[in-house]
């Protein structure tokens, strides 16, 4: 009797060993869990190689070397984005300093073709100007400073510059959004849109601006009655130089590319989808409030 009382008590040690045990290895998971959880969200280094002899310590330390890998892909990839923004700068000069001379050359020899000849150079001048700032949204090239802004008055500010080149052409804004944004880009993006939607509408088009904030989010969409496109071409408008087949273009190809790159920088999305009658733009964009960290908030 007194040796299985004595097993029961070994036994009920053992049990609570390893329960003490089994609590301690929740306790360090839970640990791990939200270190990894913060180097996700802050992109500093969180995790240190563990030297315990234990089972959580393979798992430490292949995170923490995963964590590693991380960390060197992003070096690699701000050292390649330098090197392309050293690149996107010679091209601008090596491209502007030869045009600039031809624009020169025609305008003083006033041949019979001079007017034609100009108006190729300008059009090769905006298409070069359009990739290389494309290329160095691209290569984070730009500072976006993020503040509070009106979305209504960017999408009229931006109709300014278009209204005396599309008189006919009329447009909506319904709805209201304050959100904090890069005012400058994101006026640009809907400059972009709203000409794309004049282009491709009659001359007496309408254009409709939607916008909408919820607690989470900025949700808007850029509406014409251009008839839309196949549905096929839908995935790739956004894709530079890509022009629909199926829609009749003067542009550069690039514009939705500039404006994809910098609702993307907004951490945002844009996708285009037809509408009765014509084509919509849509963006989607997350709030962020003043609190947001550095690498939510995307400053230089």
């Amino acid at each position: 009797m007194g040796g299985l009382i004595a097993a029961t008590a070994a036994l009920s040690v053992v049990l609570l060993a390893l329960a003490a045990a089994h609590v301690r290895l929740r306790i360090r998971l839970r640990a791990l869990t939200r270190r990894m959880e913060a180097f996700l969200v802050s992109g500093r280094r969180q995790l240190t190689f563990s030297v315990r002899e234990d089972a959580l310590a393979p798992l430490q330390n292949a995170a923490a070397e995963l964590e590693n890998q991380v960390l060197l892909a992003r070096e690699q990839r701000q050292a390649e984005r330098r090197a392309a923004r050293g690149l996107t700068a010679d091209i601008s000069h090596q491209l502007k300093t030869p045009l600039s001379s031809l624009r020169l050359f025609c305008e003083m020899d006033a041949g019979p073709h001079a007017d034609e000849q100009l108006t190729q150079i300008e059009r090769m001048e905006r298409l070069i100007h359009a990739l290389l700032r494309l290329e160095r949204l691209c290569a984070d090239g730009y500072a976006f400073t993020f503040r509070e802004h009106d979305v209504a008055a960017l999408v009229g500010e931006a109709w300014q510059g278009l209204a005396s080149v599309y008189p006919r052409k009329r447009l909506s804004v319904e709805g209201s959004a304050v959100i904090r944004c890069d005012g400058k880009w994101l006026g640009e993006a809907y400059l972009n849109l709203l000409k794309n939607a004049c282009e491709h509408t009659p001359e007496d088009g309408e254009i409709t601006v939607r916008l909408e904030q919820t607690p989470s989010a900025f949700f808007s969409s850029v509406a014409d009655n251009g008839g839309g496109v196949d549905a096929k071409e839908l995935p790739y408008l956004f894709d530079r130089f890509y022009r629909a087949h199926s829609r009749e273009t003067k542009g550069t190809g690039l514009g939705l590319a500039i404006v994809k790159e910098i609702i993307h920088r907004h951490h945002g999305s844009v996708h285009a989808e037809n509408s009765p009658g014509g084509l919509r733009m849509v963006i989607t964009l997350p709030l962020m409030d003043s609190t947001a960290s550095p690498s939510c908030e995307i400053v230089r």
